[in-house]
């Protein structure tokens, strides 16, 4: 299942501007860590943790979302023999766990995290918080085949359109087809408690609207581009939980 998502800018600056932005849109708090763990900080709401930002050389808004497992090692390997890339083997992260960064066969990058001290997200489908995770390609019924294979969990095939990864009775994933000029990945979207406030909220700190709002089950997403690396982002409106 996802169990963290992070973002990696390049610089303090543009750290120091993502921050300000997020927590003008989700009222987050954040735990700053030093040096030795790149400047990383973790974003909560009402205490528990929803999101990373890093610092890396070369970044530019970078996005990824991680999936627990038990077994890294033997995760990494099966993902190789179904197709997948591996774009940063695995690494101990001091006691807190272990990481990979794969991309999958369309190109999506994706983490896999083990955990040590930290288990990633400490609430979901609450606002401010993580509630979904769409990952978009020029062929997703290929990628449902490669995600359902790598998790054992059921594909929910809606329609041509839309097809849900669910675990159990727990809708959690969309697998879309890639807008134009739309790069494959995976899109973690949060739940707000009003789209309308973000419609107000996202310019009046340099942001833009792109879509107002879009019909999604159980609920509606608005998209809009943020102002420190004009990147997308996805937010819904909190509702019933699809499944």
């Amino acid at each position: 299942m996802p169990s963290w998502v992070d973002i990696m800018v390049p610089n303090e600056e543009q750290h120091h501007d993502k921050r300000a932005f997020l927590t003008a849109l989700f009222d987050w708090t954040w735990d700053l860590s030093g040096p030795e763990m790149g400047s990383y900080a973790t974003a909560s709401s009402n205490g528990a943790p929803v999101m990373g930002l890093g610092i890396g050389e070369g970044t530019n808004g970078n996005t990824t979302t991680y999936f627990a497992t038990s077994d890294i090692e033997g995760e990494v390997k099966k993902a190789l023999d179904l197709g997948a890339s591996v774009m940063m083997p695995v690494t101990p992260v001091m006691e807190i766990g272990t990481m990979a960064i794969l991309t999958d066969p369309s190109g999506a990058p994706y983490g896999l995290w083990q955990a040590g001290t930290f288990s990633g997200f400490g609430v979901m489908h609450e606002a401010n918080a993580p509630g979904w995770f769409d990952h978009v390609s020029s062929d997703p019924a290929r990628d449902a085949e490669f995600y359902t294979s790598l998790s054992g969990h059921t594909l929910n095939v809606l329609d041509e359109s839309m097809r849900i990864l669910q675990n159990g009775d727990n809708w959690y994933a969309s697998m879309s087809h890639a807008q134009a000029g739309e790069s494959p990945q995976w899109k973690p979207i949060y739940v707000v408690d009003s789209l309308e406030r973000i419609h107000e909220t996202v310019p009046r700190h340099g942001g833009t609207i792109i879509i107002e709002e879009m019909p999604v089950p159980g609920s509606a997403i608005c998209v809009f581009s943020e102002p420190v690396n004009g990147t997308l982002m996805n937010v819904m409106r909190a509702g019933d939980h699809p499944e």
